[in-house]
């Protein structure tokens, strides 16, 4: 099996991807600020209930009859899908860009795609380590 298409690989480079997207659509929201009449865009979420679903289990092998065979319990609890807020503030343009909103917005997708590129990395050097090649 490659290492590109292990799920956890597989999820952290799609992250990244939509993560390098989404700030290319903020910049453009930055960057028509002045734009009459533009409104602001954001791509749709990721749905990664979706992509867990679709994660292959791994089974352990069971090589005597006293080993337990693990169960996974889903996580109890409901998420409510939060609606779209109204923009209240508008420019002189007419336009609902809100700067602070935008520069804010980037900043989040900054601080995740370094949590997914850490991720990635941390687990690359733990697999490296598991098969005896060290950090390299």
């Amino acid at each position: 099996m490659k290492m590109a298409e292990m799920s956890l690989f597989r999820m952290a480079r799609q992250q990244m991807n939509w993560l390098g997207d989404r700030q290319t659509v903020l910049a453009q929201n930055i960057a028509n600020a002045d734009t009459p009449n533009y409104r602001a865009k954001d791509l749709k979420g990721l749905n990664f209930d979706r992509e867990l679903r679709d994660v292959d289990q791994v089974r352990l092998r069971a090589t005597s009859g006293t080993h337990l065979q693990g169960t996974v319990q889903k996580p109890d609890y409901r998420v409510e899908e939060l609606r779209p807020r109204e923009v209240y503030e508008t420019n002189p343009n007419d336009n609902g860009i809100v700067l602070e909103e935008q520069v804010m917005k980037v900043s989040d997708t900054q601080m995740k795609y370094q949590l997914a590129s850490s991720i990635y990395q941390k687990n690359m050097t733990m697999l490296r380590t598991a098969i005896g090649q060290g950090n390299r």
